[in-house]
């Protein structure tokens, strides 16, 4: 019987194999790819393995998303600090070659996509035993674009950006995305019907359901902004160190950095900085600050460390990590140098963009830049701005007339404003307009006879020296509703009198920012003070009109100013004498909007009109006619000389205009 099995049986060997072949391979977790795979390709550790022990912050961050707990990993910490490896490659590698999984990589704007494919994600793959993957034709090879790369082992890694309609971000759905730059993508696209960007991005994944795996790392901007806003709704993890003096478990920030602030050079500042601890207060060495992250643990909101080093508590439940280191856990860096940068950001002579430079770049934490109200104005002080000229009356000493118009589905509001030669300004009449959509069926023949009576009403004009009558000499209409109807209007009328407007701002009624041009030119055909008039194809091919694109931030800021200054005053602005009450719901509608000084990611310091309520009509109504004013030729005293409108702005190759309905027939009966 012994003799019968000292042989192996080829058919048990062959199942044997077969099984063993069958097996799905163990897959490794996030840390144990890296450390095992992953080659520095560059800098002071290029050639070498990766190691977390070298930034023990990425030891702790691989752990947690290794947990498999979340669904969502969303991570910031300090330039330099390796984060773009830590928190955007390396997860991108380890789906793309561990799980052999595609990956849809999410960018701020495709012109990232070649930059961050050739300096990031290739030259770590070029390092590893996964260089004869890479491509070597088509997309990412030599010559080759980044929109899709598609590796030797079958996978493809899909660069999505931000831009683009959201057709391009809805066609592919995969499950994992990681998303690099992410506060770039916080904001919904301009013509976009869904939410912003990033969630439709993670919509590609939906799915996969708790399957999915989402990654995004960034420099950490504003409070506001999705890193930020994302950590602390999600984990708020926060790395707790112990102090290698009285063993506590600590979380140092920038408060516990000291010694640098009472020097008097920057040199000095280097070699009297240190961290201490907040427990005992003993300062650590460059030795005790690697000790103490090598043993750091993750404490995630609702826990705490007892003195023993032991978790209590429940974590938050959530489906998001959010992960959050510092300069105080980047050992690419010293005290000393950290000290000398905090020296020379106190020193700096543009203090606000120093201590931003401080906060998101070197200590993880967003800047809190101040806002505040900017020429606040009350209803009532409005309202008694009044002169003694009654209403329909204009100044003797006006020099020009300008009126903006804003429309609507059933009603439409005006104001007219007189430009004195002494630099004041004065209302001398606004008003409302039916718009009689239900009498018309629909709401463009309304809007466009609602016009054409409203140009009567100006032809007459308003009087002026006694017996004479005054018409305008420029208003806006403003064009951002309903704008083939206004551009049909504007062609059968004179288009040096009568223009389209557009308002651009940051406020969140408005869509687009206002981009000035450089220079004038085939398109743009006048460039006015924060405002410009550019050629635009109307209702029908080879028909254009000249449209004024208007920085409505900056002239609602003016517009408030005006109101602001004393009304004897030369740059104020007066209303027609009547009852405050009278009045009323004109200053109503203009302090609709409440301007604040804001910083944004990527705009900086901006002005940024909030409205707070919809009856908002007259102040657009009136900021148009400010801008009309300007290009009328009225200037502030002491501002540049007066610069003459454009002569001519009808296109010479429009033919004799025919308004006409939405379905090409001409408006009146009689001539269809």
């Amino acid at each position: 019987m012994a003799t019968a099995i000292t042989k192996r049986d080829p058919t048990l060997a062959e199942l044997q194999w077969l099984s063993q072949a069958a097996r799905a391979p163990r897959l490794r977790s996030m840390r144990q790819f890296a450390e095992a795979e992953l080659v520095i390709p560059n800098g002071v550790y290029a050639g070498r393995r990766f190691r977390c022990d070298r930034q023990p912050y990425a030891g702790l961050w691989f752990d947690q998303v290794d947990t498999g707990s979340y669904r969502r990993h969303v991570a910031t910490g300090p330039t330099q600090s390796g984060k773009t490896l830590s928190a955007f490659v390396t997860p991108t590698l380890y789906h793309l070659f561990e799980h052999n999984e595609g990956v849809i990589v999410g960018l701020p704007h495709m012109e990232m996509a070649s930059d961050k494919w050739r300096e990031d994600i290739e030259p770590v793959i070029a390092a590893s035993r996964y260089r004869d993957l890479l491509p070597r034709t088509g997309g990412g090879s030599r010559g080759g674009t980044v929109e899709a790369v598609r590796l030797r082992n079958g996978v493809t890694l899909r660069c999505m950006a931000g831009g683009g309609s959201d057709k391009s971000r809805a066609g592919f759905t995969w499950r994992v995305v990681v998303i690099t730059e992410a506060d770039g993508l916080d904001e919904a696209g301009g013509g976009s019907r869904e939410a912003d960007k990033i969630t439709q991005l993670e919509a590609r994944t939906l799915a996969y359901g708790d399957r999915a795996r989402i990654y995004a790392e960034c420099t950490v901007s504003v409070k506001e902004g999705f890193t930020w806003r994302e950590i602390e709704a999600g984990t708020a993890s926060r790395i707790a160190t112990p102090c290698p003096h009285c063993k506590a478990y600590v979380t140092l920030e920038r408060e516990h950095l000291i010694g640098h602030a009472d020097v008097d050079s920057k040199p000095a500042a280097e070699g009297a900085a240190a961290f201490a601890c907040y427990e005992c207060g003993e300062l650590w060495t460059e030795a005790d600050r690697l000790a103490a992250n090598l043993a750091a643990v993750v404490v995630h909101a609702g826990q705490e460390l007892t003195p023993a080093g032991e978790l209590v508590g429940e974590a938050r439940l959530t489906d998001t990590l959010g992960f959050r280191w510092s300069a105080v856990n980047n050992m690419f860096t010293t005290a000393a140098l950290l000290g000398g940068e905090e020296w020379a950001a106190a020193h700096a002579e543009d203090e606000d963009n120093a201590e931003k430079k401080a906060r998101q770049f070197i200590w993880s934490v967003p800047f809190e830049p101040p806002t505040w109200d900017a020429t606040p104005l009350s209803r009532k002080g409005i309202a008694t701005r009044t002169a003694q000229l009654p209403r329909g009356v204009v100044p003797d000493d006006t020099e020009y007339v300008s009126i903006g118009v804003d429309l609507g589905k059933w009603l439409a509001h005006w104001l007219a404003i007189a430009w004195r030669d002494d630099g004041r300004a004065h209302v001398f009449d606004y008003g409302q307009f039916d718009v009689a959509t239900d009498h018309y069926g629909s709401v463009e023949p309304a809007i466009l006879a609602a016009l054409r009576d409203f140009r009567e009403l100006v032809a007459v004009g308003w009087n002026w020296k006694a017996e004479n009558n005054r018409t305008a000499d420029q208003v806006f209409i403003d064009s951002g509703y309903q704008a083939d109807v206004v551009y049909a209007f504007i062609r059968e009328s004179d288009q040096t009198l009568y223009r389209p407007a557009v308002g651009r701002g940051a406020g969140q009624q408005h869509r687009q920012w206002y981009n000035r041009p450089k220079k004038s030119g085939g398109v743009v055909k006048h460039l006015g003070q924060n405002y410009h008039i550019t050629r635009v194809q109307a209702d029908r091919p080879r028909t254009y009109v000249h449209l004024v694109e208007v920085n409505s931030d900056y002239w609602k800021t003016w517009l408030h100013q005006r109101l602001a200054a004393p009304i004897e005053l030369p740059g104020s602005l007066s209303l027609y004498n009547a009852l405050p009450r009278e009045h009323l719901k004109l200053a109503k509608h203009f302090t609709a909007e409440r301007e604040t000084d804001e910083f944004l990611p990527h705009k900086g310091m901006v002005k940024k009109w909030i409205r707070e309520s919809r009856s908002n009509h007259w102040l657009d109504a009136g900021y148009n006619a400010c801008a009309a004013g300007h290009l009328a030729g009225f200037r502030l005293p002491g501002t540049a000389a007066v610069e003459p409108p454009p002569a001519d702005t009808t296109a010479p190759d429009n033919p004799k205009p025919i308004t006409t309905t939405p379905d090409r027939r001409a408006f009146i009966a009689t001539q269809r």
